[in-house]
């Protein structure tokens, strides 16, 4: 019976990675509508909410915003080693990722940029084990 209750747990935990990533779609729709554009960062106020315990325990969540297409990019990592992204509002698996495709850089190549402080931000920093105020 353990092997079933740990199959349903990661079921769980990616759907509700996947969850999140959906209302984050929604929540930055809204915010383009306010503002006009996609926020970049994000902030709390934008008011996306992030099931931590869902999540890989290092980075595990890259936004990424290209200010001259007005274009965002999300990628996630769940607990159980899945990987999740938002292109386009439209969340969807992500391949069997390499550091580079799952990372800021791979996140803001999707966009056709370069991850750098003015396009990518973290979700979640391992270095100072905090989540960003957007990612609340």
């Amino acid at each position: 019976m353990i092997v079933a209750y740990n199959g349903i747990t990661s079921s769980a935990n990616d759907a509700a990675v996947k969850s999140d990533l959906a209302n984050m779609a929604k929540k930055l729709e809204i915010e383009k509508v306010q503002s006009g554009s996609y926020p970049f960062p994000p902030t709390a106020n934008t008011g996306i909410r992030i099931t931590k315990t869902a999540y890989y325990d290092s980075n595990n969540l890259y936004y990424c915003y290209n200010s001259a297409t007005d274009e965002y990019a999300v990628q996630a990592r769940t607990i159980n080693n899945k990987f999740f992204k938002i292109v386009d509002g439209v969340v969807s698996e992500g391949a069997a990722a390499t550091p580079h495709t799952y990372s800021g850089l791979g996140t803001c190549e999707i966009l056709g940029i370069v991850w750098d402080g003015t396009t990518g931000s973290l979700g979640y920093a391992s270095t100072g084990q905090v989540w960003a105020p957007w990612a609340q």
